[in-house]
């Protein structure tokens, strides 16, 4: 009669452990499965809903303007010691962007962000300037292996999106940034 009830009691235990691992392993499988491209559905839709709000208007009174005051000069820097984001390289590897900060002063807790470009074919480090404030950069692209696209934003509401093409050193797009 013992071995019965044991017998009972071994089989209800292991049904309760086979269903548990079958419910519960496959609600883990369930919480670890993501989209292919890494992103869920949840994020795909919060990017829709931001891509939709961030409008760009061109603007040709904005690309004069900034056409004077924009220069690329050949930086002394030894940009090495600065911290600085991952580079963004164009398609024929020649040239990387990067944003880099360093302090304005001397206490470094001011610090500011510049646009630095490593030109691999003469090993000469680059600087975009002119911008009259100092915001942060974003946005570093390649558009093509001379014309580097990048934005800065004045406020979280107002910015600028502006495109250099670093063979001629001329801004060939500038327009503004809006996000509603």
């Amino acid at each position: 009669m013992q071995s019965k009830v044991q017998s009972k009691v071994f089989w209800r235990v292991f049904l309760a452990v086979a269903v548990g691992v079958f419910v519960f392993g496959g609600f883990a499988k369930a919480q670890v499965k993501r989209a292919k491209n890494g992103k869920t559905k949840q994020t795909k839709q919060a990017d829709k809903i931001i891509g939709d709000k961030i409008k760009y208007e061109p603007d040709t009174d904005l690309l004069k303007e900034i056409q004077e005051q924009i220069t690329i000069v050949e930086s002394k820097k030894d940009w090495a010691r600065f911290n600085r984001q991952s580079p963004k390289i164009n398609k024929s590897g020649t040239r990387a962007a990067y944003i880099a900060q360093f302090a304005i002063d001397s206490d470094k807790e001011n610090l500011i962000d510049v646009i630095v470009v490593h030109n691999s074919e003469d090993d000469k480090f680059y600087e975009i300037r002119g911008f009259d404030f100092p915001r942060p950069f974003d946005e570093l692209k390649w558009t093509s292996d001379d014309v580097l696209e990048f934005e800065q934003w004045v406020n979280p509401h107002n910015g600028g999106r502006y495109a250099i093409n670093l063979r001629t050193g001329k801004i060939v797009a500038a327009g503004y940034l809006r996000n509603n």
